[in-house]
């Protein structure tokens, strides 16, 4: 009877541990069901709640700090049946409303539209028990305004209730206000489209609409000419042109070889992308202000893909390496004379304002300085141009298989040498020869097509320069300069560059020593 009673009481127990985890399972499969609906249902559309809000009493243009309940999901706001700015969602359970100038008096009216879900017309809205009570302080000046002033110039306005104040305008026109409180206001004065004096009008809202407050009747607006400070010495293809200076905003229109372009302007930036229609070469830029004033600019063009890998205007001297690194056989330095500055043909003002002046006062042989067109160190090359350089000869890449090398040379002595590599080893580079070896003194854009220019053992991802003072018995000292080492997919001779490409890999006219 007892082996009978023990048996019972085992299947007793685990019948009820069974049933004690199918609720279990049941339970939370109701749970995980409740809590999806919850979440997609109830919590996304749940219609928000409005429990206060303060202050009761506002001005136009002042912020309401609304609490309550699902605030996180409000999409609009509106006071007094007016759509008001929903200026911070703080929380779930706050909203900042700031109110609206053409905002009246009345409630609170929160809405969660849920439209966006897929669901038609569907809004939850709350609505608040109390009343919003709006007020329109009429503004008032203190400061004297003067008689005149220059567009562009800041106009500062003293007083009381300006916090109201939805605009200052000279004529037609507003200016912006970049500053604005209860007691002052601070306004950039536009161009207003004419000589002739202006009113200018202090304009704020109330409960019937706009009002404008005369300041002054006659207010004489100076329209200063545009004055370019920097104007870029070369404009490319597909790459925007930035003019900088003063007044830059009352630019009305730039024209490139009477072509005219799309501008943008500021103050100190005129931007604007070359149009198409414009060729190669020296393009006259016009740029006309507000009074019909025109400045031109002669701008060299370069309608093709382009890339740049030295222009010493803007690389440091330290991006070239000094191999030798004793002040006693090299000498790196940036030549910043404005005559010796190389030019285009046909240009009166130089190319730009540094180039790259290396002196050999004793050394004779080996590299002395290296140029570099790849990711050398940190300090030489950049990534940038090791992938340029990898790619140069991509028949599907931007110069189409056909990069064309540029740089302006100049050499002040016999046999000064440059060689070009295509590569780390001797047997990937050519040195200069002939003509290139002394160009007598004077600048030299020279061009190389470097797609056949050595043999299979060519390495672009390792183009660079190295520069040397020729063999042993040469005559010390001399000097070279080199500036602007750019890429592009023809020889430009609208700018004067010479073609010193050579006529084959065993072709020694310009280029030999391969290998």
């Amino acid at each position: 009877m007892k082996n009978y009673e023990a048996s019972f009481k085992r299947i007793l127990a685990g019948l009820l541990v069974f049933c004690l985890m199918l609720i279990f399972v049941i339970s939370s499969s109701c749970d995980a069901d409740i809590e999806v609906d919850q979440t997609v249902e109830e919590i996304e559309s749940a219609t928000p709640i409005i429990t206060g809000f303060s202050p009761s009493n506002v001005e136009i243009l002042e912020d309401v700090l609304v609490e309550g309940e699902f605030l996180q999901f409000v999409d609009r706001a509106t006071i007094g049946g007016i759509p008001t700015e929903i200026k911070s969602k703080i929380s779930d359970t706050q909203i900042l409303l700031r109110v609206d100038p053409a905002v009246v008096s009345g409630q609170i009216v929160l809405i969660n539209d849920v439209s966006r879900q897929g669901a038609e017309n569907l809004e939850f809205t709350a609505t608040s028990n109390e009343t919003v009570n709006v007020s329109y302080p009429v503004p008032s000046v203190t400061s004297v305004i003067p008689d005149e002033a220059t567009a562009n110039d800041l106009l500062i306005i003293e007083g009381a209730n300006l916090g109201v104040v939805s605009s200052v305008t000279f004529g037609d026109v507003a200016g912006v206000i970049s500053f604005q409180e209860t007691g002052v206001i601070v306004v950039t004065v536009p161009n207003p489209g004419t000589l002739d004096p202006v009113a200018v009008n202090l304009n704020y809202n109330s409960n019937t609409g706009e009002i404008g407050q005369e300041l002054s009747s006659s207010f004489l607006v100076n329209i200063p000419t545009p004055e370019p400070d920097n104007v870029p010495r070369i404009m490319t293809r597909d790459n925007m042109v930035t003019i900088t200076g003063a007044n830059i905003n009352f630019t009305t229109s730039v024209t490139v070889d009477g072509i005219e372009a799309t501008i943008t302007t500021s103050p100190t930036d005129l931007t604007f992308m070359v149009p198409s229609g414009v060729s190669t070469g020296i393009s006259e830029v016009i740029i006309t202000d507000t009074e019909d004033r025109q400045t031109t600019f002669n701008i060299p063009y370069i309608n093709g893909p382009y890339y740049e890998y030295y222009d010493f205007d803007t690389k440091a001297l330290e991006t070239v390496r000094d191999n030798k690194n004793d002040p006693s056989q090299v000498v790196l330095s940036l030549g910043e004379e404005a005559s010796e500055q190389p030019r285009f043909t046909g240009m009166t003002e130089p190319f730009g304002s540094r180039y790259l002046h290396i002196d050999y006062p004793t050394a004779t042989t080996s590299t002395l300085a290296s140029i570099y067109g790849y990711d050398f160190s940190d300090a030489y090359g950049t990534e940038e141009m090791g992938e340029e350089s990898a790619a140069l000869v991509d028949p599907d890449g931007r110069f189409g298989g056909n990069p064309v090398l540029h740089f302006w040379m100049r050499i002040n002595g016999a046999n000064c040498r440059t060689k070009i590599y295509l590569g780390t080893s001797s047997a990937q580079r050519r040195e200069s020869n002939g003509e290139l070896l002394d160009t007598a003194g004077e600048w030299v854009l020279v061009a190389v097509r470097l797609n056949g220019f050595m043999d299979n053992a060519a390495d672009f991802s390792r183009f660079h320069f190295r520069l040397t003072a020729g063999s042993s018995s040469d005559n010390i000292p001399r000097s070279a300069d080199y500036d602007w080492i750019i890429v592009t997919d023809r020889v430009l001779t609208e700018f004067g560059a010479v073609d010193y490409s050579p006529a084959s890999v065993t072709d020694e006219t310009f280029w030999k020593d391969q290998g």
